[in-house]
C-alpha cells in the first residue's frame, strides 16, 4: 500500500487556508502543525477510551474523498461519521492563535455527540487539526454538561508514578520489618544457646 506524504508545514503561518480544490478526489490525511490548546480546547479530562476513539475516527474518515465532505455525504446528524463545516457557532474562547483562520472556514469531524470532536481547517485533501473539543464545547449541550473548562486530571502517568512512589516506600517499609524479626529471632536463638549451656552445666 502507497502512502500518500503530506508536504511538511514550517509553522502555522505558512498554512494556505482557503484554496481547496473541491473537485479534489484524495482521501483526507491530517496534520498536527496547527493544533492549540487552551482552556476550553484540551486533551485534558478525556475518558480512558477517548484517544482510541479519535483514532478510529481519523482512520474512518482517512477513507473519505474530500470531494464527498465538500457535497455533504457526511454532515448528516445521523451520519456516524459527522463532518461539518460550522454555521451560527459562538466561540467560548478567542479566535485561533494562527490569524490566517477563521472560524467560519473551520470544520468539525465528531467522534460521537458525548465525546466531541476535532476542529480544523482543510487545505486541498489535508486536514489541519487546530482544536481538539472532547467537551463538545463549541457546541455546549446542557445534556453533556454544557460549556466546561478543562481541569486536567491526574494522569496515567502521575497516578503510575504514584503508585510506583507507594510500593517503594512500602517496601523499605516492609524490608525494615523483615530485618527487625530476623534480629529479634537471631537474639532469640542465642539466649535459647545460652539457656541450653547453662542448664547443661
Amino acid at each position: 500500500m502507497n502512502i500518500p506524504i503530506a508536504s511538511p508545514v514550517a509553522n502555522d503561518s505558512s498554512i494556505p487556508v482557503g484554496q481547496v480544490s473541491i473537485g479534489r478526489d484524495e482521501k483526507v490525511m491530517f496534520s498536527f502543525a496547527a493544533v492549540e490548546k487552551d482552556e476550553y480546547f484540551n486533551l485534558d479530562g478525556t475518558c480512558q477510551n477517548w484517544a482510541s476513539d479519535l483514532f478510529d475516527t481519523m482512520k474512518a474518515a482517512s477513507e473519505i474523498k474530500v470531494s464527498e465532505i465538500y457535497a455533504g455525504k457526511y454532515s448528516g446528524k445521523n451520519s456516524r461519521l459527522r463532518i461539518h463545516s460550522h454555521k451560527d457557532v459562538k466561540n467560548p474562547c478567542s479566535q485561533p492563535k494562527n490569524s490566517k483562520i477563521r472560524l467560519e472556514d473551520m470544520w468539525q469531524i465528531r467522534i460521537s455527540s458525548s465525546k466531541g470532536g476535532i476542529h480544523g481547517v482543510f487545505y486541498e485533501n489535508v486536514f489541519f487539526v487546530v482544536w481538539f473539543d472532547p467537551q463538545h464545547n463549541l457546541y455546549p449541550d446542557p445534556n453533556h454538561g454544557g460549556l466546561k473548562k478543562v481541569i486536567p486530571p491526574s494522569t496515567c502517568c502521575k497516578d503510575r508514578d504514584s503508585e510506583i512512589t507507594r510500593l517503594i516506600e512500602e517496601n523499605k517499609y516492609l524490608t525494615n520489618e523483615i530485618k527487625a524479626y530476623e534480629d529479634l529471632l537471631n537474639e532469640q536463638k542465642e539466649l535459647n544457646g545460652t539457656d541450653k549451656v547453662l542448664s547443661e552445666s
